[in-house]
C-alpha cells in the first residue's frame, strides 16, 4: 500500500543526506591560507623592538602583545628565530602626552584642568620575509594613540589603548600588501 507521506519522508531524507554529503566534502577542500600575509609565511618570529622612548618597560609589552595577537590576526605561528619564515621588528620611536580638553573647575578656584590626555607612541615597523630575502611591508613614523581621563584614570589606561592601536596598525600593515 502506498502512503504518500512515507516516500516524501524518504525523498527528504535522501535529499538532506546529498546536501550533508555535499557541504562535507566542500569543507575538505577548504583551508586557512596566511590571512593576510603570502601562503609561503607559516611562521613569523616578533623581535624585541629597539626602544629610544623613556618607557623602559613599553618594548616587552608591545613584544608579548604582536605574539599574542599576530597567530590569530594573520593566521601563522610563532617560532624561534632561526626556522621563521618571517620576522617582525621594528623601532619605538615617540612618547608624548597632550591634553585634548580642558575645564575650568570651580573646586580649584577656576584653575583649569586637563579632563582628557592623549598619549601618543610613534613606532617604525617591517615585515621581513626570511626565505624571500625582502621586506614585505615596513612602516614609518607610524602613530598609535590612547586617551585617558586624568580625573578618574592613569597613564597606563592610555599606554594599554596605545599598545592595542600598534598591534592593530602593524596587522592592517602587514594584510595591507595582499
Amino acid at each position: 500500500m502506498w502512503h504518500p507521506s512515507r516516500k516524501t519522508s524518504g525523498a527528504r531524507r535522501a535529499l538532506l543526506g546529498s546536501i550533508l554529503l555535499a557541504v562535507s566534502l566542500s569543507g575538505c577542500f577548504y583551508q586557512l591560507t596566511g590571512g593576510g600575509l603570502p601562503p609561503n609565511i607559516r611562521t613569523v618570529y616578533v623581535e624585541l623592538f629597539e626602544n629610544t622612548t623613556p618607557d623602559e618597560a613599553l618594548r616587552g609589552d608591545v613584544q608579548r602583545a604582536l605574539q599574542q595577537r599576530l597567530p590569530r590576526e594573520l593566521g601563522v605561528r610563532l617560532s624561534a628565530q632561526a626556522s621563521a619564515d618571517a620576522i617582525i621588528r621594528g623601532t619605538l620611536r615617540g612618547y608624548d602626552e597632550t591634553t585634548l580638553n580642558i575645564a575650568a573647575q570651580e573646586q580649584t578656584g577656576g584653575r583649569v584642568q586637563p579632563v582628557q590626555r592623549r598619549l601618543q607612541i610613534t613606532f617604525d615597523a617591517e615585515v621581513f620575509d626570511v626565505r624571500g630575502d625582502k621586506v614585505l611591508w615596513r612602516g614609518s613614523n607610524i602613530s598609535a594613540f590612547g586617551d585617558y581621563n586624568p580625573s578618574n584614570q592613569t597613564i597606563n589606561v592610555a599606554r594599554e589603548k596605545a599598545v592595542v592601536d600598534i598591534i592593530q596598525k602593524v596587522v592592517q600593515g602587514a594584510q595591507s600588501q595582499w
